[in-house]
């Protein structure tokens, strides 16, 4: 890991690079800024993961530095140091979500303990981007080989296993990209193998699915046509009646009283 040190005072850096036992920790570059410039000139050119800054400082003090970095570097870890035990500054430092908030003249071995455990906080959050990186990719793969058995299987597999589940769903939200993601297939792919093997396109299919189950429906239960709209996915009763009545002649409701006494 690499630390930025910021201080005005040479004489309080110099301090720390000298007092702080850095073999005992694992840190592989300490850098030093005198101001808040030159700290934005060093995170500019080089990876910071921890920071040792100064409050006051001339010109620009430490808080106003951390509030710019906590915009543009949201992963530094921040530790402050100051001579006083202003709580103005220390409620500041909370709000900046600073790490630890030590005062001058700082314990040496407080300060290697202070590091020592922001390094753990650190360690402990990579480790978690890691898991979360490495279950993404697991996902990926799983998705990709899933896909890739999709694409060998015939286009009547594909088709069978579509219509399926079509059949199962009809009063759920049905779109192509939904479907697809269903069987691990590209839209415009399953588009194009399902017209090639039907003759017919996947959004009549499911149209003509809806109005054979309304069919169904109308004649062998006592649901309501209002209910039986609903049971095939559409909530507009009035798109439901004028689609029904393209397929069939006549309006459901019409349907049920011609045809339920015969059928």
């Amino acid at each position: 890991m690499n630390l930025l040190i910021v201080d005005d005072e040479m004489i309080a850096i110099r301090g720390i690079l000298d007092g702080v036992r850095w073999e005992k920790l694992p840190i592989d570059h300490v850098f030093t800024a005198n101001s808040a410039r030159q700290a934005r000139e060093v995170l500019a050119k080089d990876r910071v993961d921890i920071i040792l800054c100064d409050i006051e400082m001339a010109q620009e003090d430490g808080l106003s530095l951390i509030q710019w970095i906590r915009e543009n570097y949201v992963d530094i870890e921040c530790i402050f140091i100051t001579c006083h035990a202003n709580f103005t500054f220390a409620q500041k430092a909370i709000q900046l979500q600073s790490f630890d908030y030590l005062l001058k003249p700082v314990a040496y071995d407080r300060l290697e303990e202070v590091l020592g455990s922001v390094i753990d906080k650190i360690d402990q959050r990579m480790n978690k981007n890691k898991v979360l990186q490495y279950g993404e990719l697991y996902l990926e793969n799983i998705v990709d080989e899933a896909r890739e058995k999709r694409e060998k299987k015939s286009g009547r597999e594909i088709v069978d296993e579509v219509s399926k589940y079509i059949k199962s769903h009809l009063s759920e939200d049905l779109g192509v990209e939904q479907i697809a993601a269903q069987v691990y297939l590209n839209p415009d792919y399953l588009t194009r193998i399902f017209k090639k093997e039907t003759g017919n396109s996947l959004i009549k299919f499911i149209i003509q699915e809806r109005m054979y189950m309304a069919r169904r429906l109308l004649l062998e239960t006592s649901l309501s046509v209002n209910g039986i709209a609903l049971e095939v996915g559409y909530s507009d009763y009035s798109h439901f009646t004028k689609t029904f009545r393209q397929m069939f002649g006549m309006t459901p409701s019409v349907y049920r009283q011609e045809k339920g006494k015969t059928e």
